[in-house]
């Protein structure tokens, strides 16, 4: 099935501060391709991200406190300021990461307008291929240099707002 208008949610009836899901993630670039393990947990402005998968990206712990993003990588930790874009694979692309919260949830932004069929912004396309009532499960994020694609599995989050904290 494929669902290119609005998310079946309404964003006015779910906390959109607290929610967890967890999926596959395919990344695109550079002519190789991969698939990786996410599971990706918000509460409030605390991200906690963890992306597994073959031997060329193991384990990757991202946490997003505060103003910044630390990145540990099993053996090393990077840390960057919040409001500049996380650099993957070394200066190949560039993942725009404030709005990203809001595209894995189908909104453009903060302004929880949602994704209707493809979204363009700063060279990005984002496009949600498939919904059900939690939010987005098939999403392809699009850039020149970049493609990556989520399946989401399962969706943690609260129909009452101030509950979502308990996941």
């Amino acid at each position: 099935m494929l669902a290119s208008c609005a998310t079946p949610h309404d964003p006015a009836d779910l906390d959109l501060t607290y929610w967890r899901f967890d999926g596959k993630l395919s990344i695109q670039e550079g002519g190789r391709s991969r698939v990786v393990n996410i599971d990706w947990q918000q509460r409030g402005d605390s991200s906690d991200i963890h992306l597994n998968g073959p031997l060329g990206i193991g384990d990757v712990h991202i946490r997003a406190i505060g103003n910044q993003l630390v990145i540990d990588t099993g053996g090393s930790s990077q840390v960057y300021p919040l409001d500049q874009d996380l650099v993957i694979e070394g200066d190949s692309f560039r993942l725009p990461w404030k709005r990203l919260a809001y595209w894995v949830q189908g909104l453009q932004g903060p302004d929880m307008a949602p994704i209707e069929g493809a979204f363009l912004q700063d060279d990005w396309s984002v496009s949600i291929l498939d919904s059900d009532n939690n939010g987005p499960i098939l999403i392809v994020l699009s850039h020149p240099e970049v493609r990556l694609r989520l399946k989401v599995h399962r969706w943690q989050r609260s129909t009452v707002k101030g509950t979502a904290n308990q996941i």
